[in-house]
């Protein structure tokens, strides 16, 4: 079988399984979007972030690498590095910045579990009296219908509780109704949905609940979904965000790099120093059990032999390193960000080609952050109305994401270094230089320059 055609299969063969959404569709007269292979695709994206792939059922010997779980935590280090969100106004303004303040520490999570497994939910909901967002993985939501710009706008979620040492499930579905009115449903389940469905006030967790709620003249969806922008390669028609690590052939590279990982690491296991030995001539506090190997090797009992043969480290690791660079190549990570900086030489052209590519993919996922906020906050706009929790006002939003997330010292020498270069070529203008490095705008830079009598 090709290797192209045996990961396919391994969508079909992970041991992680997300939750029966048949009880779910049945309660609520809907119907998921997920396809069979998203569904297959996201078992087996949530498998490799954990650190369970499939392939360690046919190999236990490799070791987990973490890498799956190091390229989302990467991406969403840049892309949140100099991220700052406020909103000004009024006391609205203010009552949803104290919101925003606390659920600010869960935003890493769900950016990186939206990367890793293709799309997250962020959810606002009322905890003894007070606003939190709350983050829903693959595991905890299920999207079931989008609009015509790709936002979802419907959906299950899914939350557990233990009480009195009995586990109950409870689902909850938003969704507009034809009338334009936006209605959420829920349903109580003693264990997991499809068993015995229970009144909501059953669970003291759930007692105040409305078995159906109807609110009238809402513009979007009481949450927020955020996906990886990137192109969903295992499903191209499906609305549902795809994993960074997309479809088989980045997953391929990831057991590359376990099976390359485990090459290396037996290569110095295996090629440790020992030392034969019959062991007559020795006595036993003389051996060291690391180091020596004692049998009867001979006849007459003289063996005394080392074996210390030559690591092929060098080799191995370089291999290691070149599966690294393909893996950041493909999720769209600058050289470096995974592999060894130092195990390779790149011109000052590709080092930037590098950097371009992952400014593109950060800014790209910084867009769709950005966007499923803007309908978090709506949300919970919405919520501080229904439940009056703050006076009635409008309110501004403003993002900022910072310009110098990815420029490391090194970086801006070498940028500064081809931006000479270009000058000298008669390429680049040296006002530019100045606005790009010096901070000034065109009219003040090229004012100092005429000073200068350049």
């Amino acid at each position: 079988m090709l290797p192209f055609e045996h990961l396919k299969n391994l969508f079909g063969r992970s041991r992680a399984r997300l939750p029966d959404e048949a009880p779910a569709e049945r309660a609520f007269g809907v119907q998921s979007c997920l396809s069979r292979p998203m569904r297959e695709g996201i078992a087996l994206w949530y498998s490799l972030y954990v650190n369970d792939p499939p392939w360690r059922q046919e190999d236990p010997r490799l070791s987990p690498s973490g890498l799956p779980g190091a390229i989302g935590r990467e991406l969403t280090r840049n892309a949140l590095a100099e991220f700052a969100l406020s909103v000004s106004g009024g006391a609205r303004a203010e009552y949803l910045n104290g919101v925003l303040r606390r659920a600010r520490s869960g935003f890493p999570r769900a950016m990186e579990l939206g990367l890793c497994l293709g799309g997250t939910a962020l959810r606002p909901c009322l905890d003894r009296g007070q606003l939190c967002v709350d983050v829903c993985g693959a595991n905890a939501f299920t999207p079931t219908d989008f609009d015509g710009d790709g936002r979802a706008v419907g959906g299950i979620f899914r939350e557990e509780t233990v009480w009195q040492r009995q586990r109950y499930t409870r689902l909850e579905a938003h969704g507009f109704a034809p009338d334009g009115s936006y209605v959420i449903r829920s349903r109580a389940y003693r264990g997991e949905p499809g068993g015995q469905e229970l009144p909501l006030s059953a669970v003291p967790r759930w007692a105040e609940l409305e078995p159906e709620v109807r609110i009238q003249g809402l513009q979007g969806p009481l949450f927020a979904y955020f996906k990886n922008p990137g192109a969903n390669d295992l499903d191209p028609g499906s609305p549902v965000g795809a994993s960074i690590y997309g479809a088989a052939p980045t997953v391929e590279l990831l057991r590359e790099a376990e099976e390359q990982w485990y090459l290396l690491r037996w290569e110095y296991r295996s090629g440790k120093r020992k030392i034969y030995s019959d062991g007559e001539a020795l006595r036993p506090e003389q051996f060291d059990d690391e180091l020596f190997m004692r049998g009867r090797f001979t006849a007459d009992g003289s063996l005394f032999e080392t074996f210390s043969p030559a690591f092929r480290d060098g080799a191995l690791y370089k291999g290691f390193q070149d599966i690294l660079r393909r893996l950041e190549y493909a999720v769209g990570l600058s050289y470096g960000s995974l592999s060894d900086p130092q195990s390779v030489e790149k011109t000052a052209t590709e080092i930037l080609a590098a950097k371009s590519r992952q400014r593109t993919t950060v800014k790209a996922i910084q867009e769709s952050f950005q966007a499923a906020l803007e309908g978090l906050i709506y949300a919970l706009d919405a919520f501080a109305s229904l439940y009056r929790l703050a006076p009635e006002g409008d309110y501004e939003l403003n993002f900022s994401w910072g310009d110098g997330v990815l420029d490391d010292p090194e970086t801006v020498r070498q940028d500064k270094a081809l931006m000479l270069q270009e000058i000298a070529a008669g390429i680049t203008s040296p006002w530019e230089y100045r606005v790009a490095f010096k901070g000034e705008n065109e009219e003040t830079a090229k004012a100092r320059l005429a000073k200068m009598g350049t």
